[in-house]
């Protein structure tokens, strides 16, 4: 009797345990569907994070990454990603006073005569005359006053500026008057200038700042007349130092930096009057990366963290090497290919055939197929190349160059802040 009470108290501890048991393994089963039904539900951009959260360390290598969210890095992007030479490489503009004419001294009452005026019949197969003309209805680029010849403007153009210095109050002002001669990168018409103005003064405690003007639209020789004002300390107006950035305003890319002028402000004797100092400044040309006459390309890079899919947007090239002299050179494309970090080429593509052209316009995207883990260690191989031959089985490479994409800051700022991607040129180099 005692051995059947006994064993009916086991089977009702062995019951609860049973129940117990079931309740657990069901929850758990429902947390786990959970779990589940809400990670499908995320959006791509959340998912990712979370798995970047659940990843080993070595899932993504951040030391080969440089820091992009910084607000020196954000300044830098403000400039269009045109970057800056050196001190040490930079060429002080040339300058070129503006003359002004010297009377002539003594009695000129001798020295000029007035002719006759000549009958004229008009004709239509004559040269108007002088005063038939209305100057009124025409604009000139060059004020009668410039004193502008042949040896003020270089290879890149020139900018004429006036230079006052207030004693009083400690004030620069930098006014540019016109740009002459502009040369742009782009050979489909004119540019759109526009000028950055900065001042560096030595030893200074406060940051140097940047002005700039606004944008002048399709012209190489625009007529600016802005004023721009700095403050100067006394007695270091000669160690100052005046830059002057030309940029080409596109809408579609980032803006391209097409010549700068340089110079220290004791080469110059700056006005402490009202009558400013005028002079010409030399533009110097421009070349950010070197490159040695072989082409750019336009191009803006996407990364689809969900996809894992990375898109090249080939938009256009210009200034080809292509030998004119040759046939058989009318086929241009563009090749990209993938390498991995072992220099072993993944997925190569091409976009379509332009013909008859050095400035060819593609406007295509390629995509490659290439995991996050492995981005830091990929690069592009960019090529123009032409094809010809029979169904064009011969090709010939114009220009390369090499992309490693952890030095893309538009790419990784588009993965990490969702920015939209700007189009850059990219130089190409000798094959």
């Amino acid at each position: 009797m005692l051995d059947i009470e006994l064993f009916q108290e086991n089977k009702d501890v062995l019951m609860l345990y049973a129940v117990s048991g079931t309740i657990i393994v069901i929850v758990v089963v429902l947390l786990a569907a959970y779990t589940q039904q809400r990670r499908q539900r995320l959006n791509w951009y959340d998912q990712n994070l979370l798995e970047i959260a659940t990843s080993p360390p070595h899932y993504v290598r951040c030391k080969a990454i440089p820091r992009l969210d910084t607000d020196d890095d954000r300044e830098f992007d403000n400039e269009k990603g045109q970057s800056t030479y050196s001190l040490e490489c930079r060429k002080q503009s040339r300058i070129q006073p503006i003359k002004k004419p010297i009377p002539p001294l003594g009695d000129l009452s001798d020295a000029f005569t007035v002719p006759k005026k000549q009958p004229s019949s008009s004709s239509m197969f004559r040269n108007p005359e002088q005063s038939q003309i209305d100057r009124g209805l025409y604009q000139t680029t060059m004020d009668a006053e410039s004193g502008y010849d042949e040896e003020s403007c270089g290879t890149g153009g020139s900018i004429k500026l006036a230079l006052s210095m207030d004693t009083n109050l400690g004030l620069l002002t930098v006014s540019l008057k016109q740009a002459v001669d502009l040369v742009p990168k782009r050979q489909d018409g004119y540019p759109n200038p526009y000028f950055k103005v900065t001042l560096d003064v030595p030893e200074s405690t406060t940051p140097k700042t940047q002005q700039q003007s606004k944008i002048y639209k399709n012209t190489s020789s625009p007529t600016i007349e802005e004023e721009f004002f700095f403050q100067v300390p006394n007695g270091v107006l000669n160690q100052c130092r005046l830059e002057i950035m030309v940029f080409d305003y596109d809408q579609f890319s980032v803006d391209e930096c097409i010549g700068y002028c340089w110079l220290t402000l004791g080469r110059v004797t700056v006005s402490t009057t009202n009558v400013p100092t005028v002079f010409f400044a030399e533009v110097l040309p421009f070349d950010d990366d070197g490159g040695h006459g072989f082409g750019e390309v336009l191009l803006s890079l996407t990364y689809l963290c969900k996809a894992q899919r990375l898109t090249v947007n080939v938009f256009k090239a210009r200034n080809l090497h292509v030998d004119n002299g040759s046939d058989h050179l009318s086929a241009v494309a563009i090749r990209i290919a993938l390498v991995a970090n072992n220099e072993k080429r993944l997925k190569r593509k091409k976009t379509s055939l332009k013909k008859n052209t050095a400035n060819p316009q593609f406007n295509e995207s390629l995509s490659f197929g290439i995991p996050k883990h492995t981005l830091c260690d990929s690069s592009l191989e960019i090529e123009a190349i032409h094809e010809f031959g029979t169904f064009g089985m011969q090709c010939k490479v114009l220009g390369r160059t090499e992309l490693p994409l952890h030095k893309c800051k538009d790419l990784w700022r588009f993965i990490i802040h969702e920015e939209k991607s700007q189009a850059r040129w990219h130089s190409l180099e000798e094959p």
